[in-house]
């Protein structure tokens, strides 16, 4: 459980169950703000006595997204395009109602992606079975497909 003395502006810490990664940005008397790591969620307000209790501090955190001070609006920035080789595969599993799935790609691996890695309308468009182009890239927990597209199918040769 972190201390009192231990939670300041800056500190990176990690939610002990989601594993999600966040910096204090401010400390109240009853309540901490927290800037998640991802630049796609908003900030969280924390009840003192949870926080203590729910997160741990991390030095595995890097938020290059700008801090907010309490009553100004976060300044959003678009996410790093995934860089790689494209590789192709077929949708093996949809988890819609979490927003996840696994791909079976041609070369025999798996591997996961999360609607966070596409857009609404292309996540949305996906079905198991589907061939798709995606980038591995390296996440928290491992391999993880971004730009997640349906493959434009290959042209005959004749």
């Amino acid at each position: 459980m972190l201390s009192l003395e231990e939670i300041e502006s800056g500190l990176l810490v990690t939610h002990k169950n989601t594993s999600m990664r966040y910096s204090v940005v401010e400390v109240g008397d009853d309540e901490v703000l927290l800037s998640p790591e991802q630049s796609d969620l908003q900030d969280l307000e924390v009840p003192v006595h949870l926080f203590r209790e729910e997160f741990v501090a991390s030095d595995r955190f890097r938020n290059s997204a700008p801090r907010r001070t309490r009553g100004r609006r976060r300044q959003r920035l678009a996410p790093p395009v995934p860089s790689g080789p494209k590789c192709r595969g077929k949708i093996k599993k949809m988890v819609r109602d979490r927003g996840f799935g696994f791909i079976r790609g041609d070369d025999g691996k798996e591997v996961f992606f999360h609607r966070s890695g596409l857009n609404a309308a292309d996540y949305d468009a996906l079905s198991e079975g589907d061939a798709v182009e995606y980038v591995v890239q390296e996440g928290p927990r491992g391999a993880r497909a971004e730009n997640v597209r349906q493959a434009v199918p290959v042209a005959a040769t004749v």
